[in-house]
């Protein structure tokens, strides 16, 4: 059951109803409709692993309980590396082992030896990368002593699969949604309305700005070695606003989600195309991801290697991002993708300018000659290595940017010359637009100090865009993750 769907409609109506009309009276009574709801929606949309959330709830919420209650160091590192082994062990086992099994098999036939395996079959089970990394959040900053841990299993099961964020994020902090959980949410319209606007554009950018870059991309990727450079290129920029407009359109939905139950999910995404570097970039793309891996991987490692100054924070941040790549799927090119990402680092670490943040064109319409041409080159950057993202094979991708650098690069892309093209360059214009005007707002479609008239005229526009060139989709394309 996705958002952009008629089965969620007729779902969330009914649950929105109940929870403001009848389950209103206390927080308790809020949380018990919640989990009803939230393991019905992940039943609907893989009941055989409804067990496995359930285990994965409980396993938790007890080793939290009993890494507060040991008074010793000892005892409390026992519970936490239980919690650990669990929950790593349930994303390798799950995403990773057909991985690693292939892997040692390749490895005997370089060296000669042709063992004939069976392929294993191991199913995945849906939003695994992302509670398990929750749940792990949660043990760890319970270890550290930075949150108390939950002693209300009714609040920590509502934490762990609050059905707006358990198949794709945002990857949530306790310290931010527990205590959100721990009080009697009261109606607001204005944050109603809110979540609202933002599930709104969530969807504009789902089956509007997406589904339209994906038609062009998937009629043309599966046949790309027929393709001049030129159209490898145009191409390479659709996927990337394909891969942006998708997982930032869920993520927009999901806190609008949120938001309609009085509920702030964090943000996961902040305009990330307007950065001028790396850095900048991946505090605004997947930021619960980002933050994540910064919290949990990069800082412990980086103190480790702290006497090695600048080549122990390089090591730490190419580390960290080649397990960001990781944590996308079972495949090299996704390691690739996270060691590239990692490299780009290098000329920040060294000129000392990682931690800068630079705000575009703060408080003005256009940015300088300098901002742009930095975006630009930053773009084109990340583009050419989403490549890697939407290869199958790392022989695939390195042969598909080989071919960009061809001579065809100055021919026309006649596969994209047609009135698809231009529609969609006109959708992927409006909606770049609309993010670039709400760039220092909180989310990209805060329109709330505007007129009612203007707002509205916004919506009928927005509604007729979805009328005339929405698509229908059946998931995301972070479902896979």
């Amino acid at each position: 059951m996705v958002f952009n769907s008629f089965d969620f409609i007729a779902f969330i109506i009914p649950v929105l109803l109940l929870y403001w009309l009848v389950f209103k009276r206390s927080n308790i009574s809020q949380n018990i409709l919640l989990l009803i709801a939230s393991l019905v929606f992940y039943a609907w949309a893989d009941w055989r692993f409804l067990i496995l959330l359930v285990l994965s709830t409980c396993v938790n919420f007890y080793l939290g309980l009993k890494i507060s209650e040991a008074e010793e160091d000892k005892k409390r590192n026992i519970f936490l590396y239980t919690g650990v082994i669990f929950n790593v062990g349930l994303l390798l086992y799950f995403k990773y082992v057909n991985f690693f099994y292939e892997g040692f098999y390749e490895l005997l036939n370089v060296f000669g030896t042709d063992i004939s395996h069976d392929t294993l079959t191991i199913l995945l089970p849906l939003g695994i990368s992302f509670f398990t990394f929750q749940t792990l959040g949660y043990l760890i900053d319970v270890n550290h002593e930075e949150i108390e841990p939950s002693k209300d299993i009714l609040e920590f099961s509502v934490f762990v699969t609050f059905f707006p964020k358990i198949l794709s994020g945002p990857i949530e902090r306790a310290a931010g949604l527990i205590p959100q959980l721990s009080t009697k949410r009261e109606f607001s319209y204005a944050v109603f309305v809110d979540g609202l606007r933002q599930i709104l554009w969530g969807l504009f950018a789902k089956v509007v700005v997406a589904e339209n870059c994906a038609v062009l991309v998937n009629a043309v990727f599966d046949d790309y070695q027929q393709q001049p450079a030129s159209s490898l290129v145009l191409l390479t920029f659709f996927y990337a606003l394909q891969l942006y407009a998708d997982f930032s359109g869920y993520s927009n939905m999901a806190i609008g989600v949120g938001k309609l139950f009085g509920i702030q999910l964090m943000r996961n995404f902040s305009t990330p195309f307007f950065s001028t570097n790396i850095a900048d970039f991946w505090r605004k793309w997947h930021i619960s991801l980002t933050t994540w891996m910064m919290d949990y991987v990069f800082t412990p490692l980086s103190f480790i290697l702290r006497r090695q100054q600048k080549r122990g924070l390089m090591i730490s941040i190419i580390t960290t991002f080649i397990l960001v790549g990781f944590w996308h799927g079972a495949n090299w090119t996704f390691v690739v993708y996270g060691l590239l990402h990692g490299i780009y680092f290098i000329p920040l670490v060294y000129s000392g300018k990682m931690n800068s943040s630079e705000v575009v064109a703060k408080g003005k319409w256009l940015p300088s000659i300098k901002e742009l041409f930095k975006m630009i080159v930053l773009f084109m950057i990340v583009m050419l290595t989403d490549v890697f993202f939407r290869a199958g094979t790392i022989t695939e991708a390195f042969d598909y940017l080989g071919r960009i650098c061809s001579l065809t690069i100055i021919d026309m892309p006649w596969a994209f010359m047609n009135g698809s093209t231009i529609m969609t360059l006109f959708l992927v214009g409006f909606f770049i637009l609309i993010e670039w005007i709400n760039r220092e707002r909180k989310h990209d479609l805060e329109i709330s100090e505007f007129s009612i008239y203007i707002r509205w005229a916004f919506y009928i526009f927005i509604f007729l865009l979805l009328l005339l060139f929405g698509r229908s989709a059946e998931t995301f394309i972070y479902f896979q993750f």
